[in-house]
C-alpha cells in the first residue's frame, strides 16, 4: 500500500509556467475511503526554488502505522530548464525509517549521497530531475504543448532511472497523461487541468487487483 501511495504523491505536483509560489493540497483514498493528506508546496529564497511534498496518514492503516513522509528539492530555472542542488527524503511508517538525500557538485560535476545509511558518489555531465521534481517538470511541458518524447532521467538511489509518460487523450480543458510502467498489470494516470495551471486535478493507480488509490484535489493557494 506505502509503495502505492508514493506514486501517487510524485503525480501531485502541478505547473505553473513562470514558476509562480504555490501551496496545493489534495486528500488520498484507498478504494474510495479516505486514508491521508498531501501538501505540494513551491517556494523561494534570494538564490533557489524549493518543491516540497508532505504527506501523513490520517486514516485506516496509514494513520494506525503513522505514516509521515516529506520530500524536498531545491532547484534553480535556468530558461526552463530546472537543475537541481540537493534533494532530501525523509519517511517514517511505525518504526521504520527511510532516508535519502544527495548534493550536487555542479563545479565538479559530482553528485554526493547517502541511501539508507549506504554513501554513494556520481559522476553526471547530462540533465537529470529528482523524484519529486520531475512532476513539475513533465506538467510544464505539457502544459507547453509537449505531447511526445516525455521521457526524463531521474536520478535516486545513487543511480540514473528513466521515467517515461504518455498523453492519452485531451477533452476540453482535461489532458489526460498515463505513467509508462515495465508491468502491465501497474496503471498510473493523472488528469491535469489546463484552468488551474496544469493542476493534477485527480490521480489513479492499481496493480496486481488490489485496490485502487486515488488523490484529489482539495485547493490551492498562491504566495
Amino acid at each position: 500500500m506505502i509503495k502505492k501511495i508514493l506514486l501517487l504523491l510524485t503525480f501531485s505536483t502541478f505547473n505553473t509556467s513562470a514558476l509562480d509560489l504555490f501551496k496545493a493540497n489534495y486528500t488520498v483514498y484507498k478504494d474510495g475511503k479516505k486514508i491521508g493528506k498531501s501538501s505540494i508546496e513551491l517556494t523561494k529564497d534570494e538564490l533557489n526554488y524549493v518543491i516540497t511534498d508532505r504527506t501523513n496518514g490520517t486514516h485506516g492503516m496509514a494513520s494506525f502505522l503513522g505514516f509521515q513522509r516529506t520530500e524536498a528539492t531545491v532547484f534553480n530555472d535556468n530558461d526552463g530548464l530546472l537543475t537541481p542542488d540537493s534533494y532530501k527524503l525523509k519517511q517514517k511508517v511505525a518504526f521504520n525509517k527511510l532516508n535519502s538525500d544527495y548534493l550536487v557538485d555542479k563545479e565538479n560535476q559530482k553528485i554526493s549521497g547517502n541511501y539508507k545509511g549506504n554513501d554513494w558518489q556520481l559522476e553526471t555531465q547530462e540533465p537529470f530531475l529528482t523524484p519529486n521534481l520531475v512532476s513539475l517538470q513533465l506538467f510544464i511541458d505539457v502544459c507547453a504543448g509537449k505531447i511526445e518524447d516525455l521521457n526524463y532521467d531521474v536520478l535516486k538511489k545513487g543511480g540514473i532511472h528513466s521515467y517515461q509518460f504518455k498523453v492519452t487523450s485531451k477533452e476540453n480543458n482535461i489532458i489526460e497523461v498515463d505513467k509508462i510502467h515495465s508491468k502491465a498489470s501497474r496503471i498510473t494516470k493523472m488528469w491535469l487541468d489546463t484552468n488551474k495551471k496544469c493542476l493534477p486535478i485527480r490521480t489513479y493507480h492499481i496493480e496486481d487487483d488490489e485496490d485502487r488509490l486515488e488523490t484529489k484535489l482539495i485547493k490551492i493557494t498562491n504566495h
